[in-house]
């Protein structure tokens, strides 16, 4: 039976592979950096075991009887080439596939780790699937919550560009059908958008009718935005990063769309109006 690792399960991607590994009684461990606090936060129902992709040390006793790998790009890695060590231990082990969380149009960014992370991928000649996903709806209900819960706004420097919004819990369900499914995944590059590409001003709009409270995109620029949030005592580091996605909305490079998902699940991907009715708790 097929034994799966999922890393990055502390976020909201991983929490939703794992809920749909579970759906479909897949065995799977949880990769986390420390045990006991994720047994508080999530439970003791699933099977944990301590993984940092910045220690080698902790490979071993997570690939341990391990077939397919869910893995994501985690911010504690300092480049990509950190994580040459980890592909390296996962070629000795002979895992037989990663299903690795990419950024859409990656191919054309080569000045995101992402980008670099694919090639080591390919160079290691490990199995894989790429999902190269859009602009996740749920960042709106994390790491953009507390200006829209605190101050009634989208604060992003993101212009007037479109994005094609996906949903977390449609990339779970790609990553689980590739995981679970045949060779006819590996080798293979997917391309995931929501069914339609809208800016943030549009989002606000929806927001603020579903909510029933006043929502606004104050549109900032990229020396405001990275000022204020130094003001707050947000890391430097994820500030430069919040910076850059956004820039690539601004430039309007975050608008393409694509069937992938439609061909793949055979159905179409979430609204984002039906995700803010999903999550509207997370704002009233």
């Amino acid at each position: 039976m097929t034994n799966i690792l999922v890393t990055g399960f502390t976020g909201n991607v991983g929490q939703e592979v794992a809920k749909v590994l579970r759906i479909k009684n897949a065995p799977f461990k949880c990769a986390v950096r420390n045990v006991e606090k994720s047994k508080v936060k999530f439970g003791v129902d699933y099977d944990y075991v301590r993984f940092d992709l910045s220690n080698p040390d902790t490979f071993e006793q997570a690939l341990e009887n391990i077939d397919k790998i869910f893995l994501m790009y985690p911010p504690e890695v300092r480049g990509p080439e950190d994580l040459h060590p980890f592909f390296a231990k996962v070629k000795e082990k002979g895992i037989k596939h990663i299903v690795y969380l990419s950024v859409k149009d990656v191919q054309f960014l080569s000045f995101i780790p992402h980008h670099k992370n694919e090639k080591a991928i390919k160079a290691a000649k490990l199995p894989y699937t790429f999902l190269r996903a859009g602009y996740f709806m749920q960042n709106l209900n994390m790491f953009l919550l507390n200006e829209l819960k605190e101050n009634g706004r989208i604060f992003v420097p993101a212009g007037k560009g479109k994005t094609s919004f996906i949903d977390v819990r449609d990339i779970a369900e790609v990553a689980v059908l590739a995981l679970l499914g045949g060779t006819q995944h590996v080798n293979k590059s997917y391309c995931l958008t929501g069914r339609e590409a809208i800016d943030f001003d549009e989002v606000a709009k929806r927001m603020s009718a579903i909510l029933g409270k006043k929502i606004t995109y104050t549109n900032p620029t990229a020396r405001d935005f990275q000022q204020y949030m130094l003001q707050k005592g947000v890391d430097p580091g994820f500030i430069k990063v919040v910076t850059n996605l956004h820039f690539i909305t601004k430039i309007g490079l975050a608008k393409g769309m694509t069937n992938d998902y439609v061909e793949l699940m055979k159905k179409n991907p979430t609204a984002i109006d039906t995700y803010i009715q999903d999550y509207r708790e997370y704002w009233v």
